[in-house]
C-alpha cells in the first residue's frame, strides 16, 4: 500500500507547482493555481482598499527561501504599493 501510494505521489509531483519555505517544507500547488495566482495579482494592482486578497501561491513565494521565487514577479514589488490606488491622470 505504502508502494502504491509512493507511486502516486512521485507521478503528481509532474504535475504540481511545489515552493520550497525556509522551515523546510513545501506547499503544493496544482498547475491551475499558477494562472490563477497571476490573474489575483493583475486584479489587486491599483484595487486599493478592494483588492482582493492575496492568492495563497503569491503569499508562499513571498515567503519563499528559493529566489526562484523570491524574484520572481510575484514578490517584485511591496503588497501595499502593489495595491495602492493609481492616480487618475484622464483630466
Amino acid at each position: 500500500m505504502k508502494g502504491r501510494i509512493r507511486r502516486l505521489e512521485r507521478a503528481s509531483a509532474g504535475e504540481a507547482i511545489n515552493v520550497s519555505q525556509p522551515d523546510g517544507t513545501v506547499k503544493r500547488f496544482n498547475r491551475s493555481a499558477g494562472v490563477d495566482a497571476f490573474m489575483n495579482h493583475m486584479q489587486r494592482l491599483g484595487a486599493g482598499e478592494e483588492a482582493p486578497p492575496e492568492h495563497p501561491l503569491i503569499t508562499a513565494a513571498r515567503a519563499s527561501d528559493d529566489p526562484r521565487w523570491s524574484k520572481s514577479a510575484f514578490v517584485a514589488d511591496d503588497p501595499d504599493e502593489w495595491t495602492r490606488p493609481v492616480e487618475d491622470l484622464s483630466e
